[in-house]
């Protein structure tokens, strides 16, 4: 966009001529201005950039260009070389175009004319020569990546004062507040006017305090600086952290304690504590980057996936421990850029800068902070329509005012001034202001509670929530484990041993071993060179085997006896030792610390050792690789070259480690013992998981029950395999994965206890108490979920569980041949493609398999025979046809030999537990009406992946659902974001995984949400109905004045409005939350029948009161009417009167029984007598205004500008003060909620009549079938794959759909949530 000059002028002159109404409204509204002064511009000559973000907010940003020089790849980097555009990568960019949006950058590209963001650029040399990347940038690249990055700092621009106050002044509120206070002069209100300008100076200057503090809290988050050393031109330098760009390698150093940018490691080990990121306070390890790493980021994301952020550090971490004993990927080339250590590390740690500035994640975190997501709760939106409601009413008295005035006779002057002045009595400005009183307070006291929050505007969400997801490790259960103990393998009669309840008694009894016969030295040690002559025979620690009743070593591909399950125990997991602390997965140290073992780790200052001694065999010093980590028993000695023929050496070196994937649900290591000829490989995870990659016949004959016996009394069963491995040092290094956990013996099962926390019980029998849904989404074993389940309540005792198992076809995959059940393939979770069948799920109670789920409708049966014998198995169907077949075969069956559980049915006491495999399968392939149900007959998620954790959420969500998340942070970071209230149990203050964060450890604190949401809610609405009733309450009283020429006087609206409205509205909001969640949630839509009824009603009571008010007071003693004292004086509005007084004095009583009536207590907050300010204001203003009424001084009479009354209608206000008291009781209390569902119900009756017989619109009624299936289609189903027994309506209801719809039916609502719409069908519970 350009400006126009002819549009510019026109908007400047219609400015001139409105007075500046034309260009404050097109502030308010930017599309207005853009299209008044802009005009449309090719994006590359334009000067203006104008960005509609994702929620329709408008903003036009200047674009700035600046000479370059630079090629196009160095300013799009790896974008230029995919598709047509790539021939024009070296072409030179001589300008540069580029502007920025809420800390954002884009560039303008010429060839593809439109702006790119920078954020995702990433140097193409990264992925095409990975090996240059070690050179770090040279000084002329250094100056173009200026020009494009600019500094790597995230500084926020602090506004003027000025600027502040403008910006603030111009607010909607305030020019509401300013055109008031200039009508209230012009009628010579000036003490009113003057007050409520006072008013409104302080809540300015209040607000630019709190902006100014706010903003400089922020800055000093962001502000980081540190000196680096960064390679420039091949030379080490000097430098500061602003200076660094993408590209740019620098030392890591344990001085620098925060880390300035995002990196990814290229040499050494670091140890980094990321809680700001995922709220995780447990130290993540982060290993050198491998090459094939940069073909799979997206730096477009603010995060990465577990296997790629392993290798970065992130911007604002901190940084625990950094060491220089691991080889990046260059290998021995990088070594060469260095002076020679003679060690075979690598001098430094250092690391490549991927992302700098607001490009980083910690950018991410504090964008989110300057510019949260709007709120579109609905009552923000249904507040400003009842806002135009009320502005409707104020012009309808506007122009009834102005005919009145005319008939009277009045002035111009004082027809235009109250009649204007009647619009800012029935739009209050003060209302948007109240309503984030409930949320202050709120935010307040969770503040006292140790939770924070970075998004206000979901405190009121939270009083919404009906289900709750909860994470099980570290949430429901402790966050350490016990090893209960370890299950070995009897080889020979192929089934388990005893439970060996302590792993390192597998020590007792042994002797000392015998000298080891290489140089393995047990700190720093070197792997793959040997210093010969020494002995290899073991005895004592060298001998231990994996079991004590292994006799035998049968005929196998693999033997057995090479691997030991102790080894397993101590070297597989990601334990690192900082400050003689073991850090790391609290799993992974517990299994560790229960060998009894030592970690020692390499030490930088003693690296050398061992490579003195090869340099002494005459090998090159770069061969030598250093060991990362050596485990030994506690009573081994340590290996020194000073004694190399010690006899109680035993060690073991840990050479590569492949890191947990949450995928593939299982982590590996290769490891060495002290002189053996073999390496070892230790692979744990998952039973399921790990027993699909073992020879089967190495897996117990009694591994499913073992199993089965461990997961049903809540026990987390982690399976170890292994294999040996001769393999030499390089082709280690480049070994891959899939090679290495593949063709593995069983070795046995690791048991572990996880105890449930003390608080999850009573905390889910609240929950449930109060009618919200609980649900656990776990990575742990179905089995395992459903038994902590159960203990904790959230499955009752007398509920049936369904588990699902989903049965494949066989699938020929590489390596069956030999023995080893691998894992199915990706194309194994689909349910159809071009070759047909592929699975089916068939449910089965977890305790009593001849009760089944029918697989669409998800009603309980009974069998008459076990299912397995009717299911084809992996091992039988081949072919799509044949799988079909099978699937029709028991479908057949289910429904010809199975009968209706009619008692389950009727109670509905049954849910289902879903794996994470079936999940999957649903998802992509089950017809939409089955994964509703499955969804709302779930209580159980197990298997669950991190980004299945957050499809879970958006899924519940999808069928109306508000759910929260309660996690730890780590592995449900995209859970908690997708959340509609997303609650973090960490230490972090603040941090981009939740909006919410506890630092408490147990989930009590869902419970302290869920009530302070609820309270929060319920004070916006009681607070709102005060303020839209005040307003009206004034409205009817000046409206009755104004019938003959009255008014109200400056001194009574300043009484009403500061002394009576501002205090009541303030204190309203301090009633704290109740302590018990009510079952019944409060309203959370302010056009809801529920909410209109009551302020109608409200609104007809006290205008009913005042009318007669108005009246009898003209039948009182001593009335005189109303007359002016100077008859030609028609330029004001007559203020004393006995009417004025009469509905000024009832009109105060009003204000205060209003305030008390909406004062909402229990069951969402507690007592209003708790609420101390509130009790005292209330009588106070009680007393006052009796006193006023009763025996009213002369003073008061005449600031209020009050008319003697008699003392018997003095009495009669009293009367009728008590009465619209009491009414408004009633009516709130009984009668508006009695009526509002009748009042809905006659609504519905008269809009079908008249679109009926006026619009003569036909009504049928739709079947069940529809009504399920209304959602939005699966995009990923197949359709033509959907059985006809899921989608099929029969002959009835067709007919039946045909009739004409009842009086009753007509009633009924029918735009119900698609969930509630499935309970009904499912005869579930509505709450549930």
């Amino acid at each position: 966009m350009s400006y126009s000059l002819l549009g510019l002028l026109m908007y400047r002159l219609m400015g001139i001529l409105t007075l500046g109404i034309m260009p404050l409204l097109c502030r308010w509204v930017p599309r207005w201005r853009i299209w008044w002064t802009m005009r449309a511009e090719r994006l590359g000559d334009a000067e203006f950039a104008v960005v509609t973000d994702e929620f329709g907010a408008v903003t036009v940003e200047r674009v700035q260009r600046r000479p370059y020089g630079g090629t196009l790849e160095s300013v799009f980097g790896s974008l230029t070389r995919k598709g047509p555009l790539c021939k024009h990568n070296d072409d030179i960019v001589h300008c540069l175009a580029t502007f920025a949006h809420r800390y954002y950058g884009f560039v303008y590209h010429p060839y593809l004319e439109k702006f790119l963001p920078n954020t995702c650029w990433r140097d193409s040399a990264w992925t095409r020569a990975p090996l240059s990347m070690r050179s770090g940038l040279s000084c002329s690249v250094q100056e173009l990546r200026q020009t494009i990055f600019g500094a790597n700092d995230m500084h926020i621009a602090e506004k003027p004062l000025l600027r502040l106050l403008f910006d603030e002044v111009l607010n909607p509120f305030y020019m509401f507040q300013a055109g008031s206070v200039v009508l209230w002069c012009f009628d010579d209100y000036y003490y009113y006017a003057a007050c409520i300008l006072l008013i409104s100076v302080a809540g300015i200057a209040e607000t630019l305090v709190e902006t100014r503090r706010n903003t400089r809290k922020i800055q000093e988050m962001a502000r980081f600086t540190c000196a680096v050393r960064v390679l420039r031109d091949g030379a080490w330098r000097d430098s500061r952290a602003e200076d660094m760009l993408p590209g740019d390698v620098f030392e890591v150093v344990p001085s620098m304690h925060i880390l300035p940018c995002d990196a990814v490691l290229l040499e050494g080990d670091c140890i980094v504590n990321e809680s700001m990121l995922t709220g995780e306070s447990v130290p993540v390890a982060k290993v050198p980057v491998a090459p094939v790493v940069f073909g799979k980021m997206r730096l477009a994301s603010s995060t990465f996936g577990a296997d790629i952020a392993k290798h970065v550090l992130f911007a604002g971490t901190r940084l625990v421990r950094v060491k220089k004993t691991s080889l990046g990927f260059g290998g021995s080339r990088w070594l060469d850029l260095e002076q020679h250590t003679g060690r075979g590390t690598p001098a430094r740690a250092t690391a490549m800068v991927l992302r700098t500035g607001f490009n980083t994640t910690k950018g991410a975190l504090v964008r989110s902070i300057l510019f949260p997501r709007p709120n579109k709760f609905k009552f923000y939106e249904d507040s400003f329509r009842f806002i135009g409601v009320l502005a409707a009413i104020a012009v309808v008295g506007f122009l009834a005012s102005i005919g009145n005035f005319l008939r009277l006779g009045l002035t111009p002057h004082i027809i235009t001034v109250r009649a204007l002045d009647l619009i800012t009595v029935v739009v209050p400005p003060a209302l948007p202001a109240t309503m984030s009183i409930g949320v202050s307070f709120a935010l307040s006291r969770l503040r006292k509670r140790q939770i924070y929050c970075i998004s206000p505007t979901r405190i009121n969400v939270c009083g919404k929530l009906n289900v709750v997801v909860f994470d099980k490790t570290g949430t429901l259960t402790e966050e350490g484990m016990a090893v209960l103990g370890v299950q070995t393998v009897d080889y020979d009669a192929c089934m388990f041993n005893e439970l060996q309840e302590d792993p390192s008694a597998l020590l007792e009894n042994a002797a000392a071993p015998s000298a080891p016969s290489s140089a393995f030295s047990s700190v720093g040690s070197n792997y793959g060179t040997g210093l010969g002559g020494f002995g290899t025979g073991f005895g004592g620690l060298a001998s231990l085997d994996r079991s004590s009743s292994m006799t035998a070593t049968p005929q196998r591909a693999t033997d057995p006896s090479k691997l030991r399950v102790l080894h397993g125990l101590a070297t597989c997991h990601t334990v690192k030792q900082v400050d003689g602390e073991l850090v790391g997965d609290p799993l992974d140290i517990k299994m560790f610390e229960s060998t009894g073992w030592v970690l020692e780790e390499s030490d930088d200052n003693v690296m050398g050792v061992a490579n003195h001694a090869i340099a002494a065999t005459g090998q090159r010093s770069r061969a030598a690789m250093p060991v990362p980590a050596v485990v030994r028993p506690p009573q081994s000695g340590r290996f020194s070259l000073s004694a190399p023929t010690s006899d109680n050496v035993y060690e073991l070196g840990i050479i590569r480690t492949f890191d947990f994937s949450a995928a593939l649900r299982r982590q590996s290591v290769v490891a060495k013992r002290l002189g053996a000829r073999y390496n070892e490989v230790y692979v744990k995870g998952a039973p399921e998981a790990i027993r699909e990659l073992c020879f089967s016949d190495t897996i117990p004959r009694d591994f499913d029950r073992t199993l089965l016996g461990f997961t049903n009394h809540g026990y987390r069963v982690i399976a170890l395999a292994g294999k040996p491995l001769k393999m030499s040092w390089p082709k280690l290094q480049r070994l891959k994965r899939d090679a290495v956990e593949q063709d593995l013996v069983f070795l046995g099962f690791v048991v572990f206890e996880n105890k449930l926390k003390p608080t999850s019980a009573p905390v889910l029998d609240e929950l449930r108490g109060a009618k919200i849904r609980q649900l656990m989404c776990t990575g742990d074993n179905v089995l395992t979920a459903i038994s902590v389940g159960r203990e904790c309540r959230m499955v009752p005792d007398d509920m049936r569980v369904y588990v699902p198992r989903l049965v494949r076809r066989k699938e020929t995959v590489p390596g069956a041949a030999n023995g080893a059940v691998n894992a199915p393939t990706a194309q194994t979770t689909t349910s159809s493609d071009s070759d047909g069948v592929r699975a089916m799920v068939v449910w089965e109670d977890a305790d009593d398999e001849m009760r089944v789920l029918d697989p669409y409708t998800l009603e309980p049966r009974i069998a008459t025979s076990p299912p397995r014998d009717r299911l084809v198995t992996s091992d039988e169907a081949t072919t799509g046809e044949e799988m079909a077949q099978q699937q029709q075969q028991y479908l057949s069956w289910l429904h010809n030999y199975t009968n209706e559980d009619m008692e389950l049915m009727g109670n509905g006491k049954y849910c289902v537990a879903v794996t994470g495999e079936v999940f999957r399968y649903l998802m992509d392939c089950a017809p939409e009406l089955t994964i509703g149900r499955v969804l709302m007959r779930g209580a159980i998620y197990a298997r669950m992946s991190p980004d299945e954790k957050a499809e879970l959420v958006e899924s519940l969500q999808r069928i109306g659902y508000c759910a929260g998340f309660c996690g730890d942070g780590a592995n449900d970071c995209g859970a908690l974001r997708a959340a509609d209230v997303g609650l973090s149990l960490s230490e972090a203050e603040a941090s981009v995984a939740a909006p919410l964060t506890s630092h408490s450890t147990d989930i009590c604190c869902v419970l302290d949400v869920i009530r302070e949401g609820r309270a929060a809610l319920v004070t916006s609405f009681s607070c709102f109905k005060f303020i839209a009733l005040y307003s009206m309450i004034q409205f009817t009283s000046v409206s009755m004045l104004y019938e003959f020429g009255g008014g109200l006087g400056d001194f009574q609206f300043l009484y009403i409005d500061l002394f009576v409205i501002v205090p009541l509205a303030v204190f309203m909001g301090r009633t704290p939350a109740f302590g018990r969640i009510a079952p019944k949630r409060p309203t959370a839509n302010l056009m809801s029948k529920k909410v209109l009824v009551s302020l109608f009603g409200q609104i007809a009571i006290n205008s009913i009161i005042q009318a007669i008010m108005f009246r009898r007071v003209k039948q009182s003693d001593g009335y005189t009417p109303p007359v002016r004292s100077d008859p030609t004086d028609l330029d004001s509005l007559l203020i004393r009167s006995f009417e004025n007084t009469a509905l000024f004095l009832v009109s105060s009583f009003q204000y205060i029984l209003v305030a008390i009536v909406f004062s909402i207590g229990p069951p969402y907050r507690q007592s209003n007598l708790r609420n101390r300010g509130l009790v005292i204001t209330c009588i106070l203003l009680v007393v006052f205004t009796t006193y006023v009424v009763l025996q009213p001084t002369e003073w008061i009479s005449n600031v209020f500008e009050m008319v003697d009354l008699s003392t018997s209608f003095r009495r009669t206000i009293i009367v009728w003060a008590l009465a619209n008291f009491a009414m408004s009781w009633v009516g709130e209390t009984w009668l508006f909620p009695w009526l509002a569902p009748n009042a809905a119900k006659y609504a519905r009756i008269a809009c079908y009549i008249i679109r009926r017989f006026v619009f003569r619109s036909e009504y049928t009624q739709v079947p069940m079938a529809e009504l399920g299936n209304s959602g939005a289609p699966n995009k990923r189903r197949a359709a033509d794959n959907t059985d006809s027994l899921s989608t099929t309506v029969n002959e009835c209801d067709l007919e039946d759909a045909r009739r004409e719809l009842t009086w009753e039916e007509i009633s009924q609502k029918s735009n119900i949530k698609p969930f509630k719409r499935i309970l009904r069908d499912m005869g579930i519970p509505s709450w549930y």
